[in-house]
């Protein structure tokens, strides 16, 4: 433990699968004890999972910041003005507010709040910090320290990946990778579906797609190589794996994934007005 940290204690509001995906970093990592790490959520299935991981429960939101420093908000976008509601008399600049809601901007919050000076993060974490592999993307408010970015880094450090970016650039990151994911999944229910309709067995097209995906991702990483590099390398002229590509350019493919990705965008953006 640090003790050098003047964030010594951590206020969670929201305790879905990001919230708690964040939380089980930290306490893997040992950056928080779970004596320093206080919840709310109001729902009891949520509360049973802060349980198992012997964090600190309060039966009320108000109560959340009577011995926390930082504030991580990890409600869903719609219901950020009600969930902050009963805290906002006890959020001033002495707290360093970390937000993970999409499209909610650092401005949003000062303007609910009705405070211009606070310490706010935004940041867009994605779906495999899970099992500490995720990106996250960082941007923070010009009144927060060099102290508090160190300390964000090390917060979402224990789930993966970071990249600080200017605030304008989050909404791309949530159309990129934060909604990524999800882009990747879809592709391997095609291939999936196409394995079987080909005759392999669930459990056989299951697997083939799960380790190419994971395999493919890990040389992406480790090669340090640009994509199409990687793919020229599977790709033998006149083989299976050109077919298959002419096939895609032929409909077009790429500029699905753009407009899709500009879809995710755009609701990025209407989520925080």
């Amino acid at each position: 433990m640090q003790s050098e940290n003047i964030h010594e204690n951590l206020a969670v509001l929201g305790f879905g699968n990001m919230g708690q995906a964040i939380v089980k970093g930290l306490l893997r990592k040992e950056i928080f004890k779970p004596s320093q790490i206080f919840v709310f959520d109001p729902a009891e299935d949520r509360k049973k999972d802060a349980g198992n991981l012997n964090v600190q429960i309060v039966d009320y939101a108000e109560k959340l910041l009577e011995d926390a420093q930082s504030l991580l908000i990890a409600v869903k976008p719609q219901i950020i003005q009600t969930a902050l509601q009963p805290m906002a008399n006890k959020i001033d600049q002495q707290i360093l507010i970390i937000s993970i809601a999409a499209g909610i901007s650092i401005n949003y919050y000062k303007n609910l709040l009705n405070k211009p000076n606070l310490r706010i993060v935004r940041t867009m974490p994605n779906a495999p910090a899970l099992v500490g592999e995720g990106i996250t993307g960082i941007s923070l408010s010009a009144d927060c320290t060099e102290q508090d970015k160190s300390w964000v880094q090390r917060i979402f450090q224990s789930i993966g990946e970071m990249v600080f970016v200017p605030e304008e650039q989050i909404d791309i990151i949530t159309a990129i990778s934060g909604s990524g994911p999800a882009y990747f999944y879809y592709l391997c229910e095609g291939m999936i579906e196409s394995g079987k309709s080909l005759g392999l067995s669930d459990e056989i097209a299951l697997s083939l797609v799960q380790q190419t995906l994971y395999g493919s991702g890990a040389l992406l990483v480790k090669e340090k190589k640009l994509p199409q590099e990687l793919r020229a390398r599977v790709t033998s002229k006149g083989g299976t794996t050109e077919a298959a590509i002419q096939t895609m350019e032929t409909k077009d493919l790429k500029s699905i994934v753009n407009e899709a990705i500009y879809s995710a965008f755009q609701r990025a953006r209407e989520l925080g007005k």
